[in-house]
């Protein structure tokens, strides 16, 4: 009986050492399985964020290229122009067509340092930014758009307000450019603790987290989703028959 016992008490602590070395084993292959999908988040994040990086940089040079060269050729070509004509009355005109070119070239050095970094941004709240974005962008589309809030009940970061100009920049752009939409609305809804960002368009029905993988539209969604893991917000996409909805969840954050 007393060799039973022991037989029994030796065999439990085995199989209890034993189920801790499986739990231990366990724990540890777990870990290191989290800290290599973490290590490859990061890495993927890295990757987009270059991506992201990559196409600003390529478009600010298209801006500086297409835009600002071609006002300061015209420009070059006036000046060159005007050593050669004799007429006063010429030369007049040539000297006012030379005004205006400099008054373009400083509207679009204007435009562009504008949207590498919003004036707004830093002392505004966001409900003024967006409305005044949108104003801005409204004169130059056949779309109608409309902004919609109420009264703001918390205070956003700095970087979440210009995070958010810059998701709704984005696909304010994909509508006019992709969507063949005549009207879209943008709507903020603040509530104590979150504020809902909605955009609205009644163009091509698409499918954001589909054309994200298949990267329709180019880097601008991914750009989009980096921004809203920038700012820890939350997207919420709806199913409706009639239009696009896009929402975007920002809590409230401690301090604001």
């Amino acid at each position: 009986m007393e060799n039973e016992i022991k037989l029994f008490f030796w065999l439990s602590t085995f199989v209890m050492i034993s189920l801790c070395m499986i739990v231990i084993i366990l724990v540890i292959i777990y870990q290191k399985n989290l800290n290599k999908y973490r290590n490859e988040q990061l890495a993927e994040q890295l990757r987009t964020n270059l991506l992201v990086e990559h196409k600003e940089r390529a478009r600010i040079a298209k801006e500086l290229h297409d835009g600002l060269c071609g006002d300061l050729a015209t420009l070059n070509n006036f000046v060159s122009a005007i050593k050669l004509i004799k007429d006063k009355d010429l030369v007049a005109t040539t000297i006012i067509d030379i005004q205006e070119s400099v008054s373009q070239c400083y509207d679009e050095v204007l435009r562009i340092s504008y949207n590498l970094s919003p004036p707004l941004i830093k002392d505004n709240p966001i409900n003024l930014i967006l409305s005044s974005y949108l104003i801005r962008i409204s004169r130059i589309t056949p779309i109608d758009i409309t902004f919609i809030s109420n009264n703001e009940t918390f205070h956003l970061s700095e970087l979440e307000r210009l995070e958010i100009y810059r998701i709704v920049q984005e696909l304010i752009q994909n509508i006019i450019k992709h969507s063949q939409a005549t009207y879209a609305e943008v709507f903020l809804q603040w509530y104590e603790q979150y504020m809902i960002l909605s955009i609205k368009d009644n163009g091509i029905k698409y499918d954001f987290n589909a054309d994200l993988k298949r990267q329709k539209i180019g880097l601008g969604l991914s750009n989009i989703k980096t921004r809203i893991q920038q700012i820890k917000a939350e997207l919420i996409l709806q199913n409706n028959q009639s239009n696009n909805i896009i929402q975007l969840k920002v809590k409230k954050q401690d301090g604001n």
